[in-house]
């Protein structure tokens, strides 16, 4: 295959920062984060408003920040809740409790701290607990965090609610009523005596990711009637110098933390790229202390040095790899030796190498693999059978891309409503449920090849999801799916004539790995991003689509539309000979 055709230079096969000197300052993680602050300033502010709920990951981790910016804003408790007074009760007489206006922060139920976070917790330790002395009966009340944050704020999680939605009755009880009741732990017993109740003011900020605060807005309709919303961002925006610059100083910020070692500014740009590989978008990277932490912690394990550069962090990138790495080998050496099919060299009528993307439950492996997809076509009633949907062991989504490829054709080769032919899509050797339809434009691609009888080249690897006017969309994984077909192609030996067609969209998520590049920058691997069928179609079958207006065509060079509708006319005329012979043979006379 001629790499006369548009392909990607290798200096665009993975981002690099704009910004070329390291930032002086650091950044509180908050910076990152305005919406939030925002949101969870305009909350410890408004008087009229007691619940915000806060999308958030990371909680354990996000848990400490919020408890610092709320500090910020409310340095120290106000002097609030009571002093309960016990009288020990007799053989006589019942123990009796008051509750007196607080004196100081050292009464027994005054407020102890502006803001107190409990990520677990069971009743006793939220609404505190009336113990029973088991030889005296002597009572004592211990305060719960609601009484210690009293006036302040409590972070809690949605999770832990959810495992005791009972506790969330009673604390919305408290932030709808601004009264504190004591109630009995057993359901079956009083209290050993009346305990006033008394005024308390909370606010409160309940943590959870979209999972667990879908489940809580099912059990509690009125959620969003009570609470704010707000969203602590997983990931930030980096698209001009200053918001990499303000990146940049949060992860410096994380570094300090820790105390790790400084990263040299070819340990950022790499940093940044393997940051892009996992959100596949140059602009918006993951922005979790967790990630960060542990990315930074490992790198300096494994290199033992004084400043992260790129060499280090691209050893970690390695060392990552190969950890992971038993399924994914596995697989490819299934390959390697022709237990799965798979050719890489030569040419083929109807067959195409897809690109998919692997994924194995419970483990964090994520992969890249190549996949034959072929097309047989016979002359019958005009159906598609896409065997994978047939066998039910295709999702819906990859059923609807392969319907969409076929009305594709139909549209953009102006076919006959009942076309004479029927063909069979089938991914080879697929034993598991498949889905997505990143294989549209291959199926597309497959589909003319089988009926304009021309072979494809098994070199070029293929993934992009179309729509009924032949546009190519993005899909995802992109960067797994080239290194797969590029690792494949790279063991076996690479020819010069071996790449990939993506979609163009998609090149915004590149961020491949050292060996992709240096391949595509010795032009012995090429990538091919493509914006419509017709484009795809003249890298690999070397012919237009459709008849061009202002091309002259020879019989080497017929467009594929045209080659199609001569060979649906061929079998046209050879059914209506074949029609007329069987209608002379059994004719009768009419009388």
């Amino acid at each position: 295959m001629s790499s006369s055709y548009n392909t990607l230079p290798w200096q665009e096969l993975r981002p690099t920062l704009s910004v070329t000197e390291i930032p002086s300052h650091s950044q509180d993680f908050f910076a990152l984060q305005p919406r939030a602050e925002k949101a969870i300033r305009h909350f410890i502010k408004n008087s009229h408003r007691t619940l915000l709920v806060l999308k958030a990951d990371d909680q354990a981790e996000y848990a400490p920040l919020l408890e610092q910016l709320i500090q910020s804003e409310k340095p120290v408790p106000e002097l609030c809740g009571v002093q309960y007074v016990i009288e020990q009760g007799d053989s006589f007489s019942f123990p009796r409790i008051s509750a007196e206006p607080v004196q100081s922060y050292n009464d027994n139920f005054a407020a102890q701290k502006s803001v107190a976070t409990a990520l677990y917790f069971d009743q006793f330790q939220l609404f505190g607990s009336v113990k029973i002395h088991a030889t005296s009966h002597d009572i004592q009340l211990n305060p719960g965090l609601v009484h210690q944050v009293n006036g302040g704020l409590l972070i809690v999680t949605a999770g832990a609610l959810l495992a005791q939605f009972d506790l969330w009755q009673r604390l919305k009880h408290i932030l709808t009523t601004g009264v504190f009741n004591w109630y009995s732990a057993h359901p079956f017993k009083t209290l050993p005596c009346d305990i006033p109740s008394y005024p308390l003011q909370l606010k409160v900020i309940v943590l959870g990711n979209r999972t667990e605060l879908a489940t809580l807005e099912e059990l509690e309709e009125e959620l969003y009637h009570l609470a704010d919303y707000a969203e602590i961002e997983s990931y930030c925006r980096v698209a001009s110098a200053e918001q990499q610059q303000q990146w940049m100083g949060y992860v410096q910020a994380i570094v300090q933390q820790h105390q790790l070692p400084m990263l040299e500014l070819s340990g950022f740009n790499k940093l940044y790229q393997l940051l892009v590989r996992d959100s596949e978008n140059r602009e918006l990277i993951n922005i979790s202390p967790l990630m960060l932490k542990n990315i930074l912690t490992e790198t300096a394990l494994l290199t033992q040095s004084t400043s992260l550069s790129a060499v280090d962090f691209e050893r970690y990138f390695l060392h990552k790899a190969e950890q992971f790495g038993f399924l994914r080998e596995q697989t490819y050496d299934s390959i390697l030796q022709e237990q799965i099919y798979v050719a890489t060299e030569g040419e083929m009528v109807g067959q195409i190498n897809g690109l998919s993307v692997i994924e194995y439950p419970g483990t964090p492996l994520v992969f890249g693999e190549p996949s034959r997809i072929s097309c047989i076509v016979q002359y019958g009633d005009g159906e598609v059978v896409d065997v994978e949907r047939k066998t039910e062991l295709a999702g819906n989504i990859h059923s609807k891309g392969i319907l969409i490829a076929e009305a594709c054709l139909a549209n953009i080769l102006e076919l006959p409503s009942q076309l004479p032919f029927s063909a069979s899509l089938v991914f080879e050797q697929s034993y598991g449920e498949i889905d997505g339809d990143s294989a549209s434009l291959a199926g597309f691609c497959v589909l003319v090849s089988a009926l304009s009888d021309l072979p494809l080249p098994q070199s070029i690897a293929i993934t992009g999801a179309i729509d009924q006017f032949g546009l190519v969309h993005s899909v995802g994984g992109v960067n797994e799916k080239i290194e797969g077909f590029f690792t494949i192609c790279q063991r076996r030996g690479l020819t010069g004539k071996q790449g990939v067609i993506i979609p163009s969209s998609v090149v915004n998520q590149l961020s491949l790995s050292e060996a992709v590049i240096s391949a595509v920058k010795n032009q012995v691997f090429f990538i091919y991003p493509v914006e419509a069928v017709d484009q795809a179609c003249e890298i690999l079958l070397q012919r237009d689509l459709v008849e061009q207006e202002d091309k002259n065509y020879t019989a080497e060079t017929l467009p594929l539309a045209r080659l199609i509708n001569q060979r649906i006319n061929q079998y046209a005329d050879r059914q209506s000979h074949r029609e007329g012979f069987w209608d002379l043979l059994f004719s009768r006379k009419s009388h």
